[in-house]
């Protein structure tokens, strides 16, 4: 698992999700995604001609580029997401902001969901419970980065984005909470 520490300035991203019951996570993430690609994607990629304003969002903002997982109540709500660069955001696209933020960026190579499904269970059980343990989340969602290029390739590379803040010296009640939160929520979800 290779992890690297980064600042990055705030973040906002557009996409659609779905809500997704914890215990269903590595299944119903990839079915999502199954289903939106044929809804929205298959022809697009052909044609590289958007047909209507979804369309058009999905290629000025590269949705699909990212995923986001954000803490919800009895569930996570799983967005198919690219960077928002502004513009209109059309019916059935919402927008989710990330704050400035120290963020751990863990990457890996490996054909999909396998390679990313296999980080996301490492960072949860091997990094957050040691060297995680330092840190505490800045806010309820994390995020997950796709390279271009076949995604069924021994090579293609992926990543998981954990927004962090301060070290173990910062913590205070409120914070430590606050991850364990997310943690149990990504043990509840299948995730972990």
């Amino acid at each position: 698992m290779n992890v690297t520490y980064e600042k990055k300035d705030a973040m906002t991203f557009i996409g659609y999700h779905t809500e997704i019951r914890p215990e269903e996570g590595y299944q119903k993430c990839p079915e999502f995604w199954d289903k939106e690609y044929a809804a929205k994607y298959a022809r697009l990629w052909q044609t590289m001609k958007p047909e209507n304003a979804v369309e058009k969002a999905i290629l000025e903002n590269g949705i699909g580029m990212f995923a986001i997982c954000a803490d919800s109540e009895n569930a996570f709500t799983y967005w198919i997401a690219g960077l928002y660069k502004g513009g209109e955001v059309p019916e059935g696209l919402e927008l989710y902001s990330f704050p400035a933020s120290e963020w751990a960026v863990f990457t890996t190579k490996g054909p999909m969901p396998a390679s990313l499904q296999t980080l996301n269970t490492a960072v949860w059980q091997e990094w957050f419970p040691n060297e995680g343990q330092k840190y505490h989340a800045n806010g309820n969602a994390t995020l997950e980065v796709y390279s271009a290029g076949n995604p069924q390739s021994p090579d293609y590379e992926c990543g998981i984005w954990v927004p962090i803040s301060g070290g173990s010296d910062e913590y205070d009640d409120a914070d430590e909470y606050e991850a364990a939160e997310i943690i149990t929520t990504m043990m509840v979800t299948g995730i972990l």
